[in-house]
C-alpha cells in the first residue's frame, strides 16, 4: 500500500471550527474511533479533512492518512472493497474483501477516514469493528448523522456555526456584502448551517440579502434547497435532477449524455450557484462537477422518475468503456488507464444497474466482460469487484450466444488466477451451450489455456494459433495481443526452441511498435522465458528485472508476481541460491496478495518445484530461514530487492561445457537416456513434448558423433564416471 495520504484538495478556506478541530485533535492519540456527528450540511466532511490534512501534515499516521467518500456507493455489499480500493490494497479475492481488508492493514498506522456513512450504518459498523478488532494500528475517523454505535466510538458533535456564520457568508459571497444586520439576520434564518450558508451566500449577486430573508424567514436545510430551486430556471431545475442520479464525479460529455446537449451553461450556473462543484481532473486536466451529497439527495425528488436518466447514464458508460477496450492498446495506454480509474465508480454503478433492468442487462454484461478486456480490473487489483459483477450477470444471462460467451469469460480469468476449481465447472457448461464465431474466440482460448494449465499439452499450440486468426478478423488489437502472448508462452514451455524463439521476437516486436508499457514489459517477459528454457539464465535474468520495473512503473499489480516467478526460476539456474530463496518468499507473498496460484498452473509449478529443488539441496538447513527473509519483505522491499543486478560474488561458478560441447541441460538429457527413459518419460521430467525430447536426443548425439540411443548412454556412463559432469 502506498504510504502517503490520500486527501482531496480544498479550493476553499475552513471557517470557525476552532473548538471542533481542538477535540477531535486531542482525541486522535487516545481515541481508534471518532465519529463527527451532526446533521445535514453541518460540514462534517470538512472537519474531517482539515483533521487528516493536519495528521498528514504532522506525519502522525507512518502509514498515511485515508480518505473514503460513502456517498458515492449505492451499492452497501460493495464496502469493503470500495475502502481496499481507495487505499490502494489490491483486492482480487472471493466474497466481500474484508478479510483482505484485515489481511493488509493489520500490520499499517494509518487514519482511514469514512465520510458519510449516514445511508450504510449497519455495514459500517460491521466493517469498523472487524478492521479495529484485527488491525490494532488502525484510527478511523468518521462522519455521520447518527452515531454508529460500535464499542469504544467516540463522539463529537458538529454543531452550526455561531458567530463565524456570518465569516463563512462573507467569504462565500460573490458580492461585496458587508457585515449588516441582514448578513447576521439570513445568518440565524437558517441556523449557522454550513451548506444553507454558502447556497444563500452564491446568490447575492442576484437577490438581495433583504428580501432573501423575507422569502425564507427561519428555514431548514430542506427549506433552503426548496428556495434555491425555486430560483432556478426551468433549464436549471432539469439539470440539478438529471446530475443527481451521478454516484461521482463527472465530466462535461456524461453530463450531456443524461442531462442534455448544450448542458455547459446551465452547468456552469449550477455551479456558480453552489448547487454543482467544480474540479479540475488529475488525468485530463478538464473540469469535473459533482453534486454534494444533501443537494443531491433533493435533486434526485426534482426527478418524475430516476429511470431514464439512469438509463442514459448506463448507456454513455457502455460507450465510454466500448470505447476504452478498443483504444486504451495504444501510445494512450497510461491515459486509458487513468480515465478508467477515474470513472470506475460511474462504470461501476452503471453496470449494475443495468444488471438490474431486464433490457439493459445484455448492455450490462457486454461492458462488464469488455471492463476486463481492458485489463483495467487486473492491472489495479480490483478483480474480486469484477467478479461480482460477472457473477451478477451469470445470473440474469440464461441465453446463448451471450451465455457462452460469458461463461467462457469467466472461466478464463479464473484460469488466468489459478483457480481451476472455478474454471473447468464454467468451461464445461459453455462448451455445452451454442456459440458464434466470435464466441469462439472466448471458448477457444479457454480450451487451449486449459490444455496448456491442466495438462501441460502441446496441442493447445494450435488452437492458440486458431484464437489469433479469429482476433485479427473479430477483436480489437488489445484481445489480438493477448492471444499472441499466450501463444508465445505455450510455446516457450511446450515446443522447441525454434517455434519458441519465433513467438517471442515477434511478441517482442509488436511490443516495441506499439507504444505500450504494457505490452513491452510482457515481450520483455516472454523473452526472458525463452532465454530460461532455451538459451542464457544469465539474458534471462536481466530481462525480467527489466520486466518487472516497467510494471512497477505503470502501476501494474498483476504482472509482477509473473516477473518475481521467472526472477526465482533464474536465480535459481544461475546459481545465486541464496537470493532464489528469497525471491522464493517474496513470490509466495505476492501470490498470496494477487490471488495468483502457480501451484495449479501445470509448467510453472513443474519449472518453480524443479528450481525450488535446486536451492533446497544447495541451501540445507538454511533454505527455510532465507526464504522467511524473502516472506518478511514489506511489497515495496521485495521488488526492491528483485530489482537489484545479481552481484558476481553471488553466483556460484557454472560448470564448463563438456569436451563434445554439451551444455549442462543437454549432459541431464543424455543421463536420462542412460537410464532407458523414453522420449515421453524424458517430456514429462522436464516439462517438454516427446517430439521435442526425441529432437534434443538426436542433436545431443551428434555433437560427439553418436547414432543411437545406445551409443549416447554408453558415452554418458563414462564420463560420468571420468567425473565431467
Amino acid at each position: 500500500m502506498t504510504v502517503r495520504g490520500d486527501l482531496p484538495a480544498q479550493t476553499t478556506t475552513i471557517i470557525g471550527r476552532r473548538a471542533v478541530l481542538a477535540d477531535t485533535w486531542a482525541l486522535l492519540g487516545r481515541a481508534r474511533l471518532i465519529t463527527l456527528a451532526g446533521p445535514a450540511g453541518a460540514g462534517k466532511t470538512r472537519v474531517a479533512v482539515e483533521i487528516g490534512r493536519a495528521a498528514a501534515r504532522a506525519g502522525t499516521f507512518q502509514h498515511g492518512v485515508w480518505e473514503v467518500r460513502l456517498a458515492d456507493l449505492g451499492d452497501p455489499a460493495l464496502l469493503a472493497r470500495t475502502v481496499a480500493a481507495e487505499l490502494r490494497i489490491v483486492d482480487n479475492s472471493r466474497g466481500g474483501g474484508s478479510g483482505r481488508l484485515v489481511e493488509s492493514l493489520y500490520d499499517k498506522h494509518l487514519l482511514l477516514v469514512l465520510d458519510r456513512c449516514d445511508h450504510l450504518l449497519d455495514e459500517v459498523r460491521h466493517l469498523v469493528h472487524r478492521l479495529l478488532q484485527g488491525c490494532k494500528g488502525l484510527t478511523v475517523l468518521t462522519t455521520s448523522r447518527e452515531p454508529l454505535g460500535v464499542y469504544g466510538e467516540h463522539l463529537v458533535p458538529v454543531p452550526s456555526l455561531g458567530d463565524e456564520a456570518v465569516e463563512l457568508f462573507l467569504d462565500r459571497a460573490d458580492a461585496a456584502s458587508t457585515d449588516g444586520p441582514e448578513v447576521r439576520a439570513l445568518c440565524r434564518a437558517v441556523d449557522g448551517l454550513p451548506l444553507a450558508i454558502e447556497l444563500v451566500a452564491a446568490r447575492m449577486t442576484e437577490i438581495p440579502a433583504a428580501d432573501v430573508l423575507g422569502e425564507l424567514g427561519t428555514a431548514t436545510l430542506d427549506q433552503v434547497l426548496e428556495w434555491s430551486a425555486r430560483h432556478c430556471t426551468d433549464d436549471e431545475r432539469r439539470a440539478w435532477a438529471a446530475l443527481s442520479v451521478f454516484p461521482a464525479d463527472f465530466d462535461l460529455a456524461a453530463a450531456e449524455a443524461v442531462a442534455g446537449e448544450g448542458v455547459l451553461e446551465t452547468v456552469s450556473s449550477l455551479v456558480r450557484k453552489s448547487i454543482v462543484v467544480a474540479s479540475t481532473s488529475q488525468v485530463t486536466q478538464n473540469t469535473r462537477y459533482r453534486v454534494p451529497g444533501a443537494v443531491a439527495e433533493f435533486g434526485v425528488r426534482l426527478l418524475a422518475g430516476a429511470d431514464e436518466p439512469l438509463r442514459r447514464h448506463a448507456l454513455h458508460y457502455s460507450a465510454f468503456v466500448d470505447e476504452a477496450t478498443r483504444s486504451w492498446f495504444s501510445p494512450d495506454e497510461a491515459l486509458w488507464m487513468g480515465r478508467l480509474r477515474e470513472e470506475w465508480p460511474n462504470v461501476r454503478a452503471a453496470i449494475g444497474h443495468a444488471l438490474k433492468t431486464p433490457d439493459l442487462a445484455e448492455t450490462g454484461t457486454i461492458m462488464a466482460m469488455n471492463v476486463q478486456r481492458t485489463r483495467f480490473t487486473a492491472s489495479a487489483g480490483r478483480l474480486g469487484q469484477a467478479r461480482d459483477l460477472l457473477a451478477t450477470a451469470r445470473e440474469v444471462i440464461t441465453e446463448a450466444p451471450l451465455r457462452t460467451s460469458l461463461l467462457a469469460h469467466c472461466a478464463y480469468m479464473a484460469q488466468a488466477l489459478g483457480d481451476m476449481a472455478t474454471a473447468i465447472p464454467l468451461m464445461e457448461e459453455a462448451r455445452a451451450l451454442p456459440r458464434q464465431a466470435t464466441t469462439d474466440v472466448n471458448l477457444l482460448i479457454v480450451e487451449a489455456t486449459h490444455l496448456f494449465f491442466v495438462e501441460g499439452s502441446p496441442d493447445c499450440g494450435p488452437l492458440y494459433a486458431q484464437v489469433v486468426e479469429l482476433c485479427r478478423q473479430y477483436s480489437s488489437p488489445g484481445d489480438l495481443y493477448f492471444a499472441e502472448l499466450m501463444h508465445a508462452m505455450a510455446s516457450c514451455f511446450l515446443l522447441d526452441a525454434e517455434a519458441a524463439d519465433k513467438a517471442t521476437t515477434g511478441l517482442q516486436r509488436t511490443a516495441e511498435n506499439n507504444g505500450v508499457d504494457w505490452s513491452r514489459a510482457w515481450g520483455l517477459w516472454h523473452r526472458g522465458l525463452y532465454e530460461l528454457l532455451h538459451g542464457d539464465p544469465a539474458q534471462a535474468h536481466a530481462l525480467a528485472v527489466e520486466a518487472l520495473r516497467t510494471q512497477l512503473a505503470i502501476g501494474d499489480t498483476w504482472g509482477p508476481a509473473y516477473s518475481l516467478w521467472l526472477l526465482a526460476c533464474t536465480c535459481a539456474e544461475l546459481g545465486a541460491f541464496d537470493r532464489a530463496a528469497r525471491v522464493f518468499g517474496a513470490l509466495r507473498s505476492q501470490e498470496r496478495v494477487s490471488r495468483i496460484s502457480f501451484g495449479t498452473m501445470r509448467p510453472f509449478h513443474t519449472l518453480l518445484e524443479r528450481a525450488d529443488r535446486i536451492v533446497r539441496r544447495a541451501l540445507a538447513d538454511d533454505y527455510p530461514v532465507i526464504t522467511t527473509l524473502g516472506l518478511d519483505l514489506r511489497p515495496e522491499q521485495a521488488m526492491e530487492f528483485a530489482l537489484e543486478p545479481v552481484p558476481d560474488s553471488e553466483r556460484r561458478p557454472l560448470k564448463p561445457l563438456l569436451p563434445d560441447g554439451l551444455t549442462r541441460q543437454e549432459f541431464t538429457i543424455a543421463g536420462l537416456v542412460a537410464e532407458s527413459f523414453t522420449a515421453k518419460q524424458i517430456g514429462a521430467r522436464l516439462f517438454i513434448s516427446p517430439r521435442t525430447a526425441d529432437r534434443h536426443v538426436v542433436d545431443i548425439g551428434a555433437k560427439p558423433g553418436l547414432p543411437t540411443r545406445v551409443a549416447l548412454a554408453a558415452w554418458h556412463r563414462s564420463r560420468s564416471a571420468s567425473g565431467e559432469r
